[in-house]
């Protein structure tokens, strides 16, 4: 048997309370009112975290500005490295590179037709013999080998000394007969310390048979010095001798 509590408690009057939404709306003014409060705030809270998500103008463009200096940044780097493994010039102290750079004529061995005293180049301009000519270059090549900082190439020196000894035994007529007459002893004299003589052809082949690259030296200087006296009276009228006031000057 059904208890009359229950029956009245679940009575269908009831039931359609709970069905009913104005029952809430007018009975449960309080429940309804902290709802829309309630739902007021999430909307707020949702909007205002979909807008702290959405990139703004001014992220975007400080984004794209990050992006674009990294971006410089490594093809400046790349740059740099480039100029330095193509360039032998270093990047620091550009400032120096406004500097005119000094103009200088570097001396290098391999430079044997340029004379490198007045002497010499007043030797060669002497109109004079071809034969003393050739002995003349014989004996420069030694001055150039002599410069040589490595060993000294003595069988070459050797070499050019019996080609000029060998000139100036054979062609003695020769040279003698370009000698005016007026000069022919002189000349003699002469011709008898360049083949002969203390600073002549025989010592200075001595001398660099006993690869003594100093005596060397100061014998080729008097031999050339010789040959220079014969090639002047080969052509009379040429001053050879350095003016008086250029004597004291270093030589």
């Amino acid at each position: 048997m059904a208890s009359p509590l229950s029956s009245s408690i679940f009575s269908p009057n009831f039931t359609h309370l709970f069905q009913n939404k104005a029952f809430f709306r007018n009975h449960l003014p309080l429940r309804s009112s902290i709802y829309a409060t309630l739902t007021r705030i999430a909307s707020k809270k949702n909007a205002s975290m979909e807008l702290t998500k959405r990139p703004t103008a001014p992220s975007i463009l400080s984004t794209h500005l990050e992006s674009t200096v990294k971006q410089f940044q490594s093809l400046m780097a790349v740059i740099i490295i480039f100029t330095e493994i193509a360039s032998p010039i270093p990047l620091y102290g550009l400032q120096d590179l406004s500097i005119s750079p000094a103009e200088a004529v570097l001396y290098s061995p391999e430079t044997k037709t340029l004379p490198r005293t007045g002497e010499l180049a007043l030797r060669r301009a002497i109109p004079a013999n071809t034969n003393m000519k050739t002995i003349q270059d014989s004996l420069e090549d030694i001055s150039y080998l002599l410069r040589i900082p490595q060993r000294k190439p003595f069988g070459t020196m050797e070499g050019n000394v019996k080609k000029a000894l060998k000139i100036a035994t054979d062609e003695k007529a020769s040279i003698l007969a370009s000698i005016p007459a007026e000069l022919k002893e002189e000349g003699s004299v002469l011709y008898t310390s360049l083949v002969d003589g203390k600073g002549g052809l025989q010592k200075l082949l001595q001398y660099i048979k006993d690869k003594d690259s100093d005596k060397v030296s100061v014998c080729l200087a008097s031999t050339l010095d010789t040959i220079a006296q014969l090639e002047l009276l080969q052509a009379p009228g040429l001053s050879f001798l350095l003016p008086q006031q250029y004597l004291k000057y270093p030589r």
